[in-house]
């Protein structure tokens, strides 16, 4: 299996457009739960504030904020920056800053200058967590979607507990097939001829009329009365015919 390429210009506009919907939901219903815990905390004095006005002021600030972020992202799509990670959290910080910062200039009585910093850096530190927050909440998502993605399809016709697991082989009985697992075995009603096809892009190759085996699947590749014999990580024996010895042969199955 080959590596993951970096990215280009057309997989990064591909991928802005695959992760938007995290991106919008992100921005907005994080916010919206960050305000509340801002209404409930009160800070920067908005303790004199009642609490209806307190949770217009700080969900009202945290969702403009939230629009900055995903003005700053698709600023940063445009200009083929970072779209993900770390970097991509403190300029999206630094979007919602900028986004709140004359509502809360417009909220201060006096004009000193260091007053009016701290505040916009203590803005600026809350606008950091949040942002933080909505990136892990993408890239848990992401995540998920990736490992899903790169899931052989076979795999998703298993129980839940089974689908991340390694597959070593498949082995037909009847009108089933039993699938061999790193965590268990299965019988799914199918045909073993639909396995390789739906193992992909497992590399794998049928040693037997019965069975089909995947290469991460062995352990070991040993003769016995003269016949050929696959060992799974697993200990099962997979027999080897002799149409199918040549084509261990020809993969290299045998070191």
């Amino acid at each position: 299996m080959t590596g993951q390429n970096a990215p280009n210009s057309e997989d990064r506009s591909s991928l802005s457009a695959r992760i938007f919907g995290i991106r919008l939901i992100s921005n907005l219903v994080t916010p919206v739960l960050a305000g509340t815990v801002l209404t409930v905390l009160a800070p920067l004095g908005t303790d004199n504030f009642t609490l209806g006005w307190r949770a217009v002021y700080w969900i009202g600030l945290c969702l403009t904020g939230g629009l900055g972020a995903m003005a700053m992202h698709n600023l940063l799509v445009r200009l083929g920056g970072p779209i993900s990670g770390w970097r991509h959290s403190v300029l999206q910080s630094l979007g919602s800053t900028v986004a709140v910062a004359p509502f809360v200039i417009t909220g201060i009585t006096h004009t000193a200058v260091y007053p009016l910093l701290l505040t916009l850096f203590y803005i600026w530190v809350i606008a950091i967590v949040i942002t933080s927050f909505a990136e892990l909440a993408g890239r848990k998502q992401r995540d998920v979607k990736s490992d899903t993605a790169s899931r052989p399809a076979l795999m998703e016709r298993l129980p839940m507990k089974l689908r991340s697991a390694d597959l070593y082989a498949a082995m037909s009985e009847d009108h089933y097939v039993r699938l061999y697992t790193s965590v268990g075995e299965h019988l799914l009603l199918m045909r073993l001829g639909d396995v390789a096809g739906l193992a992909q892009p497992l590399e794998g190759l049928s040693p037997h009329r019965s069975w089909w085996v995947a290469q991460q699947g062995v352990a070991d590749v040993s003769r016995e009365d003269g016949k050929l014999i696959i060992i799974l990580k697993d200990g099962t024996r997979v027999p080897v015919s002799r149409a199918g010895a040549a084509r261990v042969k020809s993969a290299g199955w045998l070191g």
